[in-house]
């Protein structure tokens, strides 16, 4: 009987004990998405040639990094896609356009990659890092 009970007692605590350590494991990242609904698209943010932030009508993040650099996206320039359905997609295609007095001229043509899930302070970060880059680009060379 009381080998039973002190068999009790050891299983419980064991319990408690996974549970406790499941509970301080950090759980895995979200995974990414290989598309996003078009309607729950809130607003579309240019980082920088490779880089696309996307807020979601619900609150959250995805960052896009397409798989090769897109050399005519930037910031100033606007970009269009067309997809069959209702998503856009990692294999969709975005085309970067200039704005001319007329209208849009269409530049390059560019593959998205996949969304992953980000934070805003992520978006944030990346946007600041981005501007100091740029702004230490456009100082020129050093002089002694």
């Amino acid at each position: 009987m009381q080998t039973k009970m002190y068999s009790l007692a050891l299983a419980i605590l064991l319990s408690v004990g996974s549970i406790a350590g499941a509970a301080a494991e950090p759980q895995a990242a979200e995974p990414a998405k290989s598309c996003l609904s078009l309607w729950m698209i809130d607003d579309l943010d240019i980082l920088d040639n490779q880089n696309l932030a996307f807020r979601m009508k619900n609150g959250d993040y995805y960052l896009n990094q397409l798989p090769r650099v897109c050399p005519t996206l930037n910031r100033t320039r606007a970009i269009m896609y067309r997809t069959p359905l209702n998503s856009l997609c990692s294999m969709d295609i975005i085309t970067v356009l200039e704005n001319l007095a007329g209208g849009f001229q269409p530049l390059d043509s560019c593959g998205l990659g996949k969304f992953q899930p980000a934070t805003k302070e992520e978006i944030q970060r990346l946007t600041k890092d981005r501007k100091a880059t740029q702004r230490g680009s456009d100082s020129g060379p050093d002089r002694d």
